[in-house]
């Protein structure tokens, strides 16, 4: 795609890695239906035109896709890995993928086709995975934007240096102007719901529930039904606490 540049992360060498260290398979070679995460993203990427993304890993295993690889010498976090892909990117708009997402098609459509500075993810607990989290599946900065987003970067590995926290989010909430203490804080300017199967898949034993959100059995949609319903109820009540805390604040 011209004046896009695609960088999928696989370098991350922190803290966080420890987790995923003993595992038999790296986590982006799991399969799901005999396809490895990194392939089917590299697969549906191919079948949208985008030929050539860039993979930054240290992994050999990894390394050896048929696309352009880099491994930045600074990797501790996703931060440290996208601020040195600096220095294999060109000017022009920047998506960047993470290696351990199964996406779905509409998802990656999603994605491809937004424009700007956005932050694709899912905003809380899964009503798909049933994860009881939020995660960050995606970024893509604009070309007037990488200037900005080079100074968040080096903010998000000062805030972890000095706090141990190395969760992307800390990136999404410099850009989006909301304040680094606040973990639940999210706007809709920047930020692109994606609540479907698509999610973060770290260990093998995640891969039935995913399966579960792509097949849709009953058992699945009566558990999908129940969160849904849960998910409505959080949001009918924090609706209630926004509209008092301002009515408090308007006397």
């Amino acid at each position: 795609m011209n004046g896009l540049a695609v960088l999928i992360l696989a370098a991350e060498s922190g803290v966080k890695q420890t987790r995923w260290a003993e595992s038999a398979v790296p986590k982006q070679l799991i399969q799901v239906r005999g396809e490895a995460l990194l392939a089917r993203t590299l697969r549906l990427l191919a079948e949208r035109g985008v030929q050539a993304p860039w993979l930054l890993t240290a992994s050999e295993a990894l390394a050896s896709y048929p696309v352009p690889s880099w491994c930045p010498l600074q990797r501790e976090t996703k931060a440290h890995s996208l601020l040195a892909a600096e220095a294999v990117t060109a000017a022009g708009d920047l998506l960047v993928l993470y290696s351990d997402v199964y996406y779905s098609e509409a998802a990656i459509d999603t994605i491809l086709a937004s424009q700007g500075t956005r932050f694709y993810g899912r905003d809380g607990r899964s009503a798909y995975t049933f994860k009881d989290y939020g995660e960050l599946f995606a970024v893509r900065i604009a070309d007037t934007d990488r200037g900005r987003a080079r100074d968040a970067l080096e903010r998000a590995i000062r805030f972890y240096q000095d706090t141990g926290n190395q969760s992307f989010w800390s990136f999404y909430r410099l850009m989006a102007g909301l304040p680094l203490a606040d973990s639940k804080a999210i706007e809709r300017r920047v930020f692109v719901n994606i609540h479907d199967e698509t999610d973060d898949v770290d260990f093998v034993e995640e891969v039935p529930l995913l399966l579960a959100a792509i097949d849709k059995p009953l058992s699945w949609r009566l558990r999908h039904l129940v969160r849904r319903l849960s998910l409505a109820n959080k949001r009918r009540r924090d609706r209630a606490r926004g509209l008092s805390g301002g009515a408090l604040e308007a006397v």
